[in-house]
């Protein structure tokens, strides 16, 4: 018999009015047992367990894995387990996560490498599949590593997939993350992301948001170590009923620490967007700099924006800045643009494309990019 399981996700740090309804998001899911179908395609020098939870806090716990490269007690043994990196979701999507007790499957990079051929994971969804995976990445000193995830299913398919994502990078390491969901129209996705930086490390993000009905998604990164780093984009294109629930959150505890978080994206129909982002220095970040920023344009008059940048300070002798642009596409624009034979939904279609391409420019990975390409043409198309 399913258990349900209700819990408060993106919970913004510090709160704000009630009314607004934006201090959290309160789901009730049933719990998922079952882990998603994904293939890796990983370079050989980098190497894979698979370890439950228990196995991670407990070294002395043994299991076998199928990909028997390292033992859960190598896992245990690593510098920051993986229970003590906190995500964007919060600690209630932990609970949830733990309690369908799904493995783990943990990456490492090989220390000194710099890695040329990217880790691929490609999560497929069937219909009506309930499926929840956990990754961990553990990027050793001096190591360089592209990963891309990609999310996809039927273009009717129904159901709820999950991702809990949580990075480890030590001194000098750098991890490029790119994910893109092209899921179907009546999915429901849950994309928790977590990152603990060390001295000189750098996490750059990706993520693109390009289908799905309800997407929520959590992306928060430690600077624990002195000029560390983070640099994240997010791009979503949003029609129809669909949802975006976002919360962003980079925490500067090391000194000289650096983050950039910018989100671009497209609402049309009756699409609601939340987006939650927060710059924390905390005390001894002296000479941190923070920078967050949206932009987004508005296709119609039905649609829910809604967007809340934060800044917390505890340290004096830092520099944070934040902002949002929301707009309309210009009238005048419009109509020279149809005076020259391009339809209505023709403009709209390549204004979307072209938030969404200024972010897949930035993208790495050839294929990956190649891939978004193909799906935004045949969504214009349709």
């Amino acid at each position: 018999m399913s258990q349900n399981f209700e819990m408060k996700i993106n919970p913004l740090p510090a709160k704000t009015w009630n009314w607004l309804h934006m201090n959290g998001t309160v789901l009730k899911e049933e719990i998922i047992t079952e882990r998603g179908t994904v293939k890796a395609d990983r370079p050989e020098t980098v190497t894979e367990t698979e370890c439950r939870m228990e196995n991670l806090i407990k070294p002395e716990t043994q299991v076998k894995s199928e990909t028997q490269i390292e033992t859960a007690e190598d896992c245990a043994q690593k510098k920051r387990n993986l229970s003590q990196i906190k995500t964007g979701m919060g600690t209630e999507m932990d609970a949830f996560a733990d309690a369908g007790s799904l493995e783990w499957q943990v990456f490492t990079s090989k220390s000194g490498k710099k890695e040329s051929q990217p880790l691929r994971l490609m999560f497929s969804y069937q219909d009506k599949s309930r499926t929840m995976n956990r990754i961990g990445i553990h990027m050793l000193p001096d190591s360089e590593l592209t990963v891309v995830m990609d999310f996809t299913s039927e273009k009717e398919t129904e159901g709820t997939a999950a991702i809990q994502t949580k990075i480890y990078a030590e001194e000098n390491a750098v991890l490029h993350l790119i994910q893109v969901q092209r899921l179907g129209s009546k999915m429901t996705f849950l994309d928790d992301f977590g990152a603990d930086c060390e001295k000189n490390a750098r996490v750059e993000t990706i993520q693109l948001v390009l289908g799905g009905k309800d997407t929520y998604l959590g992306n928060r990164t430690a600077l624990r170590g002195e000029s560390s780093d983070l640099e994240s984009d997010i791009g979503y294109l949003l029609g129809g009923e669909s949802r975006l629930d976002m919360n962003l959150e980079a925490v500067h505890t090391g000194k000289k620490t650096n983050s950039r978080m910018d989100a671009a994206g497209v609402l049309s129909g009756k699409a609601v967007k939340i987006f939650r982002g927060t710059i924390d220095f905390q005390k001894g970040c002296a000479g941190s700099v923070g920078n967050e920023k949206e932009d987004v344009l508005l296709l119609d008059d039905t649609i829910v924006n809604q967007t809340i940048p934060l800044i917390l300070c505890n340290e004096e002798d830092v520099e944070g800045n934040h902002g949002a642009t929301i707009g309309k596409l210009d009238e005048e624009l419009l109509l020279y643009l149809e005076s020259r034979g391009i339809s209505e939904e023709a403009v709209y279609a390549m204004m979307a494309q072209a938030r969404i391409d200024s972010i897949c420019h930035k993208i790495s990975d050839e294929e990956m990019k190649k891939k978004v390409q193909e799906y935004l043409e045949g969504e214009r198309e349709e």
